[in-house]
């Protein structure tokens, strides 16, 4: 018998099927596409709800914080997953940690809504990090579990999981333009809370069979709840610190996930528990930790430099109709559900003929080296961009990171030391953190109207550089194992 999430042996039961999946992977799945739909939504229109004046329903403060508490809310995410993982491991279950995770967000979306200025800011984006934060690395394990006695119908799981978060990507990123320039940004964030509330009660009806196959947690519950509420406590005084005396919010992330990032690697590199052939893996996990934190910046600058172009230096105009600017960043996952299967059929005919792994990073950056060229030679000009070639940047940046994305996860997981399996994923995490977080910390040398042109080129010019370096790193790969 299975032990569960609530600890105690579930008896075996037939499983029943869904269009050929376990049932328990349709309800997580669906939770997941509002969760999404929320989270991206958010994240789209945040930058323009900290900047837009006053009188158009935003908070009125210099686009370089705006663009700064949009890429610390973007880092801290994953930052807590490593966090929220820890709870659903050790104190809570993966169940009970999903739906937690659900109020929490759920809750911070309402403060975003109701409370006016700085304190609906800052408590909001808390409750809606920590929240999604504790949904993703939940929703992952309940997936995972759902199919364990099923091998065969894993990729099919996760394919449906990973195709409905970008349906609710989409839909967030798409409508989220819609909720803010008819009804303003509060009632939206009003909307977007009572969406992951309805998600939440469609899963509901399915918690008892989910908690039965969910993963048992294997910590002391006395003691991992006063460490949680301390970390919890520490990390909202900083950022409410960090915003009174006008410290960059994004560095109150970027700080942790760098010092968390060093731990690890210093775990692994010393541990006896580590074989020397193991740390030989993580070495060369090193160059693909660093390509991955640098398109993690890249990638952000999408959610906020691109973003304030494309309202302020953009012709949205399609059809007589002027888009939100916000709108055609839904083109982003638009590709992640196009691309995707197309990859997969890529990479799966090709077999072992398949690009190596830098290789793969190299033609990413040298496409978001391209397309961010293509962005900086538009800004030059005395007229204002046409929607095109932002949609053409948006759609490059889609693809890239369909590349990139998997081929990091793969990496870190293959070279991943046994004993420390699950902390590696969490490393990987880190670097997207740490990128994103640092994209708040290098937007602060953007301002609109007077260097748009050398801002993008400078982003270009970095990401033709990381493509040479994973060549140069392919390189230096093929000659160490001729060596051999």
């Amino acid at each position: 018998m299975a032990v569960t999430d609530t600890g105690v042996e579930a008896p075996q039961q037939p499983h029943r099927t869904i269009l050929g999946l376990p049932v328990k992977v349709w309800p997580v799945s669906i939770i997941g596409v509002f969760e999404s739909f929320a989270f991206w939504g958010t994240q789209t229109v945040l930058v323009f709800y900290v900047y837009f004046a006053v009188g158009d329903g935003g908070l009125g403060l210099p686009t370089s914080l705006a663009i700064a508490v949009s890429s610390a809310y973007g880092g801290s995410v994953f930052l807590a997953t490593v966090f929220t993982g820890w709870v659903a491991d050790r104190l809570l279950g993966a169940e009970r940690t999903l739906r937690l995770g659900a109020v929490v967000a759920f809750v911070g979306y309402a403060l975003l809504a109701v409370l006016p200025g700085a304190p609906g800011l800052v408590t909001g984006l808390v409750g809606i990090a920590f929240g999604t934060a504790a949904m993703w690395v939940s929703e992952g394990t309940l997936v995972d579990a759902a199919v364990a006695d099923d091998e065969p119908k894993r990729d099919a799981a996760f394919t449906v999981y990973y195709l409905a978060t970008a349906t609710g990507a989409l839909l967030g990123i798409t409508l989220s333009g819609v909720f803010q320039s008819t009804v303003g940004f509060r009632i939206g964030f009003g909307i977007t809370a009572v969406a992951l509330l309805i998600g939440l009660c469609i899963y509901l009806p399915f918690r008892k069979g989910i908690a039965a196959i969910a993963p048992a947690p294997s910590g002391s519950a006395a003691r991992s709840t006063a460490l949680v509420v301390g970390i919890v406590v520490a990390i909202v005084l900083a950022l409410v610190g960090a915003t009174v005396i006008g410290v960059n919010p994004a560095l109150i992330v970027l700080v942790p996930s760098a010092i968390l990032a060093l731990v690890f690697f210093t775990r692994f590199f010393v541990s006896s528990r580590v074989s020397h052939e193991e740390r030989a893996g993580v070495r060369r996990y090193l160059p693909f930790f660093v390509a991955t934190l640098i398109f993690c910046a890249l990638y952000q600058q999408l959610y906020t430099t691109v973003a304030i172009y494309s309202e302020e230096n953009t012709d949205r105009f399609l059809f007589g109709l002027e888009l939100p600017a916000s709108t055609i960043l839904g083109i982003a996952p638009l590709c992640t559900i196009v691309v995707a299967p197309i990859l997969a059929i890529i990479w799966g005919g090709l077999g072992d003929r398949q690009p190596a792994l830098s290789l793969k990073y190299a033609g990413a950056f040298a496409c978001c080296a391209i397309g961010l060229g293509l962005l900086a030679a538009a800004s030059g000009s005395s007229s204002l961009t046409p929607l095109i070639v932002l949609a053409t940047v948006v759609f490059i940046f889609g693809a890239s990171d369909m590349v990139v994305s998997p081929a990091g996860i793969s990496m870190a997981t293959s070279v991943a030391p046994k004993s420390f399996q699950a902390q590696t994923l969490s490393l990987h995490y880190l670097a997207v953190a740490i990128g994103i977080a640092g994209a708040g910390m290098v937007g602060e040398l953007y301002r609109p109207g007077e260097n748009e042109t050398g801002y993008f080129w400078a982003l270009s010019a970095t990401a033709l550089t990381v493509a040479v370096f994973m060549v140069i790193v392919r390189v230096m790969s093929r000659r160490s194992a001729v060596a051999r």
